[in-house]
């Protein structure tokens, strides 16, 4: 066997590349010899701290755990620094497994709101409780500026409101504005949390003239429009800003035909004989 190796037996050996070889000798883990002509000489002792950095980084230690390993270990700071890796991998499948149930989460979320769907663009009467919200108030002229409250809210929230999968996110329009034909005005967005969550504002319990619209949002003005004639068809006065409630939107899908909104009216007065109960 011999005493020292060419930096390409090295590189050959190693399945690895010079420059990666020289950057173990830059950051000070390989110290190869010049031989007379300059050219780099590994040892035995070089391949053996090869072998240690190979194995160590294929099992998750970073460069700097590495190089501080090197320069001074036995035994028992091997045995160590293994053991504070399973400690970390430990948590690591902590964190994972917290994810993998919160995608989980979403994924039945979404699927019991779209299930839970039987009639789109049929108005009816439901009886819904109390709602807690997280709530931001402000003025949107436009539409396509939503997204960016949405967010806004969010940012103050983040421990409790995510955006991908979540049916309950929903914006409050100005009710004379809507009332009489407009639309793409907001003032305010809200995420519905559980009644054990922190929350800053209520939806108050109460009966609401409900329609769901599949589609484009292109579909709103009319949409709404009908669901106004709808209330004054029966006699009813909406009592407060009507809400949209995005169950399927932009973040779920870039299929516009699979978006999914529910418009919902606050109503003052008595309601018909179609009523329905949910007790979402």
């Amino acid at each position: 066997m011999k005493e020292y190796y060419k930096i390409g037996e090295i590189s050959k050996l190693y399945s690895i590349g010079t420059d990666s070889l020289r950057y173990y000798e830059e950051i000070g883990i390989l110290k190869p010899k010049r031989d007379d002509n300059g050219y780099r000489m590994y040892s035995i002792n070089d391949i053996r701290t090869l072998n240690i950095l190979r194995e160590l980084r294929s099992i998750g230690f970073s460069m700097a755990e590495i190089k501080e390993h090197l320069a001074d270990f036995n035994l028992k700071k091997t045995l160590a620094m293994f053991q504070k890796e399973i400690d970390a991998i430990d948590q690591k499948l902590k964190e994972l497994q917290s994810l993998k149930a919160q995608l989980s989460g979403r994924i039945e979320e979404v699927e019991s709101h779209v299930q839970a769907i039987h009639d789109f663009n049929q108005p009816q009467i439901q009886h819904l409780q109390q709602r807690k919200v997280l709530k931001l108030s402000e003025n949107v002229y436009r539409d396509a500026d939503l997204d960016f409250i949405i967010k806004k809210l969010q940012k103050e929230n983040e421990d409790q409101l995510y955006i991908i999968g979540n049916g309950d996110i929903g914006a409050t329009i100005p009710l004379d504005y809507v009332k009489n034909g407009g639309y793409g005005n907001f003032n305010s967005v809200f995420c519905i949390v559980d009644d054990k969550e922190d929350f800053d504002a209520v939806i108050p319990a109460g009966s609401y003239l409900c329609s769901t619209i599949k589609g484009s949002y292109t579909h709103m003005p009319s949409a709404w429009n009908a669901l106004f004639t709808e209330l004054s068809t029966r006699g009813l006065t909406a009592d407060s800003d009507p809400m949209e409630l995005y169950i399927i939107d932009n973040h779920d899908t870039s299929d516009e035909s699979e978006y999914i909104t529910q418009l919902q009216i606050k109503i003052r007065t008595g309601v018909s004989n179609e009523e329905n109960s949910d007790h979402r």
